[in-house]
């Protein structure tokens, strides 16, 4: 997805739009601050594998456990199963794309980095040092 943030930029890009053979599938909507794709790496590459590993789940345990930890608990009726006769499960109440009913609803740069605060917390209540995003980064840098 590629943004427009000037008017030079817009209108070279409505004169790409007019030089396009017809039929055309275009998007378009605000621009949004929401997290960065660097953002969303730390948390996923730094922040998640060391708890993981350190509780014994797995990453995608993790983000949910943290998730629901963060926004709260829904319950939601899944199909009966012989662990599960009452057929609930807890999920979290909203996740960081989407919004409590399922929309897309993507978190800012700063609701998304309050978030890896409480990811941090709950790394160091387990016992486990995660690095800040700024000396993952260098780390990253040397390391290339």
């Amino acid at each position: 997805m590629t943004a427009i943030h000037t008017q030079p930029e817009l209108i070279r890009f409505l004169a790409f739009v007019q030089t396009q053979a017809l039929p055309l599938e275009v998007t378009v909507g605000p621009l949004k601050n929401s997290r960065t794709s660097q953002q969303n790496r730390y948390l996923f590459g730094v922040c998640y594998p060391p708890i993981a590993e350190a509780m014994g789940y797995t990453v995608d345990d993790v983000h949910e456990y943290i998730l629901g930890r963060s926004f709260g608990w829904v319950d939601v009726k899944v199909p009966k199963t012989p662990r599960n006769p009452e057929g609930v499960e807890s999920r979290p109440f909203r996740t960081t794309t989407t919004d409590e009913n399922g929309k897309r609803s993507l978190l800012s740069r700063e609701e998304f980095a309050k978030y890896v605060n409480t990811v941090h917390q709950i790394a160091a209540q387990a016992g486990v040092f995660i690095a800040e995003a700024w000396i993952a980064e260098e780390a990253i840098r040397r390391a290339a």
